[in-house]
Parts: structure tokens; sequence; C-alpha cells
């Protein structure tokens, strides 16, 4: 536990009319990239959300999101660039969570239709968010990114590609090149972009059944069907979604996106990026890494969180 996030968010909370139960709070996440603590008051739970000097944008995201964008993300009660921290009100339980009972169609497909909202609303002010240092990662930029990491022999190996595989991967780049190219064809533009979105970082109200995306320190500025089908995906494995609901659910959550381009590019579209969502996914995975610690570093990179990502676009 860090003192000095501690005393401050007590601090900051006493000065702002909460009052805590307990000065040690529970920790509720613990990873290399974040650590979240709940704090109990006297208007519910509060959380304190501490991560690297790299992410450490995300509460000034959540400042632009709200404010210009009326976004469905949490409600900051006061943030501290210096120690990387910043305190949040309670918005529920994760939609993980809320589901294991009993997957509700009609809540994830809303929360889709809100984060397509929010994608459609920031088309054209993606300067806003690049300006404050969010990740680069359009349509036009991903041919060098790729290009970036597979150029890293030493690091892929380690983290369990073979020989072969890495072989294969680098005469695979035109081809990656190739759809990106593709999908530039559509009307479907770069917009703002969940990086990490899937239902663990959707939290739900269980009274109103709002719904709230977080850790938003992970954006980028990107085509969006990758982040919608990285959730999409995700449900599918999560909930055992048959084959019916998979279609249905994702007929709905791309209907907002009819005012740009007709059902059968949609789907045209989204096959595209079914074929190498799982490099976007790599980029993910490596900033990540690349935002920890030396020693939190050596051991992430070891696990292979990247060749298993890695090999999803080697076997098609």
């Amino acid at each position: 536990m860090s003192e000095s996030h501690i005393k401050w968010a007590v601090s900051r909370l006493s000065s702002t009319g909460y009052q805590i139960r307990s000065s040690s709070p529970d920790v509720i996440q613990d990873n290399p990239w974040s650590t979240v603590y709940r704090f109990e008051t006297n208007k519910g739970f509060v959380f304190l959300k501490t991560m690297p000097k790299k992410l450490s944008i995300e509460a000034e995201i959540i400042a632009i999101l709200r404010k210009k964008f009326n976004a469905p993300v949490p409600r900051i009660i006061a943030s501290d660039q210096d120690l990387c921290c910043f305190l949040m009100q309670d918005a529920g339980i994760k939609l993980h969570d809320y589901f294991k009972e009993n997957f509700q169609s009609k809540i994830f497909i809303k929360a889709m239709q809100d984060y397509a909202a929010l994608q459609m609303s920031s088309h054209n002010k993606t300067q806003v968010f690049l300006d404050m240092g969010v990740p680069d990662w359009r349509l036009e930029k991903l041919p060098d990114l790729y290009a970036n990491f597979i150029a890293h022999d030493k690091l892929l190996l380690e983290d369990g590609l073979n020989s072969e595989e890495l072989t294969k991967l680098k005469k695979l780049e035109p081809r990656f090149i190739s759809i990106c190219e593709k999908i530039s064809n559509y009307k479907v533009v770069d917009t703002f972009g969940h990086a990490d979105f899937h239902d663990k970082n959707i939290l739900v109200d269980s009274c109103t059944n709002e719904t709230t995306i977080i850790d938003l320190g992970e954006v980028v500025i990107t085509h969006p069907f990758f982040s919608l089908h990285n959730c999409l995906h995700m449900a599918t494995e999560n909930f055992s979604l048959s084959s019916e609901e998979d279609q249905m659910i994702r007929y709905e959550s791309l209907k907002p996106w009819l005012a740009w381009e007709t059902q059968e590019n949609l789907l045209e579209v989204m096959a595209l990026i079914n074929q190498c969502w799982s490099i976007h996914a790599v980029l993910g995975e490596l900033r990540l890494m690349n935002s920890v610690e030396q020693s939190s570093f050596n051991k992430l990179h070891r696990q292979g969180r990247l060749a298993r990502k890695l090999r999803y676009w080697l076997n098609q």
C-alpha cells in the first residue's frame, strides 16, 4: 500500500465532505499497471486508482469525455498528476460479474450502442486526444507499428514464439498492410477507442441498468471496430453465447453505424477486423508492458501475453 496515495486520498475526501469509515481501504485490484483501493464513506464507496506515469492521463481523459461528450464515464472527485492517482465515485459492478448468473442482452447491447455514440461523436475531434498524448493508432499508422514490434526478435522469442513463427510473422507484413488499406476504403473512420474494451471494463448500476466505461488510461485513436470486435469476442467467450445470440448482438451493436455505412458493408469491415484484431490487442499488451517498471516488465514479457495473441493471427 502506498502511504502517500492513501494520505492524499484521506485528506481530499475529508476536505470535500466525505466521512471515511476507515483510513485503511480495501485493495480490490493490484497489478503492475494499476492499483485500485476502495474506501467506505457516508456517501457510498469511493475508489482510489494509482497508475504508472505513462498511463497517468486517465483522469484528464475522463474529464474531457464527461465535459465535451457527456460520456458514460466515472465521476472524478479529485486527482493528482504528480502522484499519478485519482478518486472516483462508485458506479456499480462489472458487467462480467453482473452477468454471471444471467446474461442480459438488452443491457449489453445498450452499452455497445452508447459506446458507439461516443465514438461517432469523437470522429472529428480526435486531435483533442492526440494533443493530450493519447497514442495514434490510426489505420495509416498501424503498418509502421506492426513493422516496429516484429523487429524485436528477442522480445518475441522470449515471450514464447519460435523462430518459424517469427519468420512467418514477418512474411505476413504485406497482408496486414493490405487489410488496413481495405478497411480504410469504407466510410467508418478512425475515432476515440478503448484498447481494452470488454465486459470487465464496463460497470453497471443494478438499480438503473446504466453502464459506465472504466480503465480509460488505455484509450487510443484508432478504427472503432477494433474495440467493438474485442468486446463482442470476449462476451461470446465469457458467457458461452450461442452463434444465434452472438449474431443478434453483433447486428444490434452495429445499428448506430448504419448512419455511416450499409449493413452489408459494416459486416464486411467486421470480417476484415476479425482477421487482424489480435495485432491491435498485441499493441495494447506492449503499451501496458512498456508503462511499468523494468522488474515488472521482465516478468510480464515471459508469460506468453504476446505469443498467444500473435498465434491467432498466424493461424488464420
